[in-house]
């Protein structure tokens, strides 16, 4: 009687610690686990050295622009980069390739929709932005390009 009740007693002392052993496996894993909320965290691209949300590399993966018209001062919503730039206020039409020698008013996050801060890195190679991070969400895009 008394050997068995000893052997309960180890039981119930192996089930208290496996299940304490359970629960801080748990904790501990719960944070690396994807899931659907914001804690969605990777890096952007190699090429940033930032840590971001999400984000791309590319001119052809830039986000959104906001040009404004030389003529009539309205703005101009560019939706990829290599759309026609089409003002809907006047008649006035660019191409994709005059990008550069509009005024551009800001980037707007294909993520949330919020303005962008963008920026150069090198002013006197390139007249365009060649990276647009986003404040609210943590988007990040930048230019690809070679030396």
């Amino acid at each position: 009687m008394r050997f068995a009740a000893q052997i309960s007693g180890v039981r119930g002392a192996l089930r208290a610690i496996f299940g304490w052993v359970q629960r801080v496996a748990k904790r501990v894993a719960a944070p690396l686990r994807k899931q659907d909320g914001p804690n969605k965290f990777r890096l952007s691209s190699a090429d940033t050295g930032t840590t971001t949300y999400d984000g791309s590399v590319g001119w052809g993966n830039r986000p959104p622009a906001v040009l404004e018209c030389p003529r009539c001062a309205s703005d101009i919503f560019q939706h990829n980069a290599h759309d026609g730039i089409d003002c809907p206020r006047c008649v006035a039409e660019f191409s994709y390739e005059e990008f550069a020698d509009l005024e551009l008013r800001y980037l707007q996050c294909p993520v949330c929709r919020s303005e962008m801060q963008h920026g150069q890195r090198h002013p006197h190679k390139f007249d365009f932005p060649e990276w647009a991070t986003c404040d609210g969400c943590r988007y990040h895009w930048e230019f690809k390009h070679s030396y």
